[in-house]
Parts: structure tokens; C-alpha cells; sequence
């Protein structure tokens, strides 16, 4: 997608515009950088004026759009969506079909190395507590409760590999993997796509 020219992207950003705001607005700006097209929209009528809608950015390579709004300003959104990205293409070095923007996946723990066991898991367990996992527990009442995993715990399951941990942490899961990446880029996990 990436060969697309400007007049290219408008027609996409045209086409996102009427489908997901209706035909009442049109693209009113555009600017073009090297990854992104970025656009917005505004009423056609010009005595209105819509308020609420931020700036939407295209991935030029791929086509995928991400949307904001008027509460981030336009260099932010590049800078949020660059960011992204970089954290993307260095996750799928390790899990080929990751994609940032669905974030819905759960973390396995395949197996721990042998050689250095307990280091591995010393600095594995760090990790997982500095990112604040948590699991969930149904209650007496049916009620679901979370609670913050401690080391006991964690080496506990952790003894079972794999270990799906599932997608229960305080910090986006993209700063969890990039962290397990930077801590030990051995560590040997994957994600599993929650259906």
C-alpha cells in the first residue's frame, strides 16, 4: 500500500470519512508524512461546525486508521501512533502476527531455561510484578475479584510451563512485552489471540 500517491490516500480518507461519519462532513485537511497520511473531517454545511472529532491517522504501509479525539492534538496522535508502531515491529520479532491495534491477547509463558532456572525466573518474576499482573477470582457471591500476583504465586505457576497469564496487567500489554524484550530477549514466550 505503501506505492499509494496523496490522491490515493484522500480517496481512502474520503471513503472513512462516509462511512464512519456520514455524508453531512468531508475530509477538511490533510497532511502527508512518511508513514502516515493524517486527516480530519468538518461539516459540509460551513455555517456548522462540529466539535469532538480529532485528528485520524493512515497507515500508509498497511492501511490501517487510527482514530482520535478532539482531546489529542495532532502532533500527539503522530507521536502516539509512531510509537505504536516502533513497539509493533519490534514485538513481531518475536510474534510474527502481532498487531498493536487489536490488543487482545493473552501472554504464555512457554518454559523457563534450564541452565540458569532460577535467574531466568528471578528476573521473569521482576518483570511481571514491576508491569502489576493480576488474576481474577470468583467469589462466594459470584462477584469477581482481582488480586495482585505475588512472587510465591507467580513461582507457583510458573512451575507448570506454559503458563497462560492471560492479558490481566495494569500497563498496556505492548509495555509489558517490550519490557520482557528489553529485561531478557530469551525469555521464551507468545500470545494467543482472545476469540
Amino acid at each position: 500500500m505503501q506505492e499509494n500517491s496523496k490522491d490515493e490516500f484522500l480517496k481512502i480518507a474520503e471513503e472513512y470519512v462516509l462511512n464512519n461519519a456520514g455524508d453531512h462532513v468531508e475530509v477538511s485537511y490533510t497532511e502527508d508524512y512518511d508513514e502516515l497520511f493524517v486527516f480530519g473531517y468538518q461539516a459540509r454545511d460551513k455555517k456548522v461546525c462540529l466539535i469532538g472529532q480529532g485528528p485520524i491517522l493512515l497507515v500508509k504501509k498497511d492501511g490501517r486508521i487510527f482514530e482520535f479525539g478532539s482531546a489529542t492534538g495532532h502532533k500527539h496522535a503522530i507521536v502516539k501512533v509512531i510509537s505504536k508502531l516502533n513497539k509493533e515491529r519490534l514485538i513481531r520479532l518475536f510474534q510474527e502476527d502481532y498487531n498493536i491495534q487489536k490488543n487482545n491477547y493473552d501472554l504464555i509463558i512457554n518454559d523457563i531455561y534450564k541452565d540458569d532456572e532460577n535467574e531466568e525466573l528471578d528476573e521473569l518474576i521482576s518483570v511481571l510484578l514491576r508491569n502489576k499482573i493480576y488474576y481474577l477470582v470468583r467469589d462466594e457471591n459470584n462477584e469477581v475479584k482481582s488480586h495482585d500476583y505475588t512472587k510465591e504465586k507467580l513461582e507457583e505457576v510458573l512451575k507448570k510451563t506454559p503458563a497462560n497469564l492471560g492479558d490481566n496487567f495494569i500497563k498496556n500489554l505492548e509495555d509489558v512485552l517490550i519490557d520482557l524484550i528489553n529485561t531478557n530477549i530469551y525469555f521464551r514466550w507468545t500470545l494467543s489471540e482472545i476469540k
